[in-house]
């Protein structure tokens, strides 16, 4: 720390402004109270995104009041403070820290707040699930100004980060008409109102078009071949020479979908379902206690998580080629469309494109579509996309709802001829162009806010943020008189050799 202190200012340690936090309490005494989770606050943020009773958790946690300040102490690198407006109950992966004469308690949630304070905490810490406790905080050093000043610096802070808020605001309204946009570009495509006009001009013109019906055929027929081609090859990897054609009578031609409940379609558009238009498969996990399956692996091998990449082209994990042959594991060829049936958060529903052969487990739903014309391959996961929200309703289960194979294949799918596809495929993509440019640009403009926040701190605690003002009581004299209000027994020296007493 500089030895500049602007004036009135003191020099200080955590413990010198602050008191132990309070022993914890049960949740049978205070069953009413609200109970504030890691979950509850946002990395990175100081507000409350809600709670929960504290009568409904097992564990005991730490009480706090209001103006008390909670601080994350598991993971500190996330940056979870909080300055409580009324009393509740709180994890135990939280320190409470109460309120106090020396230290204006939203200047406090500000200090801990910071950048410096952040890798201060982190630097305390290692593991993979680090955590700090109140003594590894308690001798950080910071410059703290007099009362007076630390309010008005709490004030100009709320000021500018009010500003601050009202832009991510804007951005999130922003946020949310782009991907309205997206929407409604994605529900065109999918039922002819995209290519209306087109289909009007070709008509006007005498071009003919294919039917989706006869489209429908030939990828049909291209399926079955394809089913062929694979099961001869099975065959004749196992030294076995087919004496007649009977082994193509087990090929399972896909039922088409009933159509009574739904909607007429353009002209020369036919419904279809995913089995019919691609041979739907999913992977599994090889036990994970069999060394053989994963150690020295060299397939890339996948999970739900993948499909957040638009083209998945790397893996986390590599499995081996025994666990391929021994398990229900199975690579999956490049270009397969991968759907997410069950993950966390916003995951399940998601669709990705394999750009590496890759086998999968069995959260995913793999979609081959090699004997596709890619066109008709872009347009499935053009329709996936836009049918995201609806496919999620469909799954089923208890805390987290999956879906299932038999979903995926079921998916009722609205076909337009082929010119029409690469017509609609056209059109989406260069409208899509401007959403991907546009939204590429978010998490820079949530980051430049975050360093925004950061560079007000730090000219804060620099005493940059607002004049001084003489007539302040100093941050020392403020010390003695508290100290001469404390027994000698909590009094502290502070490296200046001053004689401070624990104020709270």
């Amino acid at each position: 720390m500089s030895d500049e202190l602007p004036s009135g200012w003191a020099e200080v340690s955590l413990a010198d402004v602050v008191s132990q936090p309070r022993s914890k309490v049960a949740p049978a005494d205070y069953p009413d109270l609200p109970f504030v989770g890691m979950d509850h606050i946002a990395p990175g943020g100081m507000e409350l995104l809600g709670s929960v009773p504290f009568g409904s958790m097992k564990s005991n946690g730490g009480l706090f009041l209001e103006g008390d300040v909670l601080y994350g102490r598991m993971r500190p690198y996330l940056n979870k403070v909080h300055r409580a407006k009324s009393a509740g109950a709180c994890s135990a992966e939280f320190i409470v820290f109460p309120r106090s004469n020396a230290i204006d308690g939203d200047f406090l949630a500000y200090t801990l707040h910071h950048r410096a304070f952040v890798n201060f905490a982190s630097a305390q810490s290692s593991g993979d699930r680090p955590r700090v406790d109140f003594g590894d905080l308690a001798k950080y050093e910071f410059a703290l100004p007099p009362m007076p000043e630390q309010k008005r610096i709490v004030s100009k802070i709320d000021e500018l980060f009010s500003r601050i808020d009202e832009g991510e605001r804007a951005l999130e309204r922003v946020s949310k008409l782009v991907e309205r946009y997206r929407q409604s570009v994605l529900k065109a495509a999918v039922t002819g109102e995209l290519t209306r006009d087109w289909r009007e001009a070709r008509k006007t013109a005498g071009k003919p078009i294919e039917s989706g019906e006869a489209l429908l055929a030939r990828i049909l027929t291209a399926r079955r071949q394809a089913w062929e081609q694979a099961e001869l090859a099975k065959m004749q990897a196992k030294g076995i020479t087919p004496k007649d054609d009977a082994w193509k009578k087990k090929y399972k031609e896909p039922a088409p979908p009933g159509t009574i409940d739904l909607s007429e379609l353009p002209e020369g558009w036919v419904w279809t379902s995913v089995e019919q238009l691609c041979f739907v498969d999913t992977g599994a996990t090889p036990k994970r206690g069999t060394e053989k399956y994963f150690k020295d692996g060299t397939i890339d091998w996948i999970t739900s998580a993948a499909v957040n990449e638009s083209v998945i082209r790397s893996s986390a994990e590599r499995i081996t080629s025994a666990a391929v042959q021994e398990t229900n594991a199975k690579v999956f060829p490049i270009g397969s469309l991968i759907v997410a049936m069950y993950g966390e958060g916003k995951t399940r529903g998601k669709v990705s494109e394999l750009g590496i052969a890759a086998a999968t487990n069995q959260a995913c739903a793999a979609l081959l579509c090699g004997h596709l014309d890619a066109a008709v391959k872009a347009y499935i996961r053009t329709y996936f996309e836009k049918n995201y929200a609806a496919l999620r309703t469909e799954a089923a289960g208890g805390v987290q709802p999956n879906l299932n194979l038999a979903i995926i294949k079921e998916t009722v799918i609205p076909l337009p001829p082929l010119d029409e596809v690469r017509e609609i495929n056209e059109i989406v993509a260069a409208r899509m162009s401007q959403v991907v440019a546009f939204v590429a640009e978010f998490p820079s403009w949530g980051k430049r806010s975050s360093a925004l926040r950061q560079r007000i701190l730090s000219h804060a605690f620099a005493g940059a943020l607002v004049g001084q003002n003489p007539a302040d009581e100093s941050a020392s004299a403020l010390f003695e008189r508290i100290a001469a209000e404390r027994p000698a027994s909590n009094t502290v020296a502070t490296k200046r050799g001053r004689k401070l007493k624990n104020p709270a």
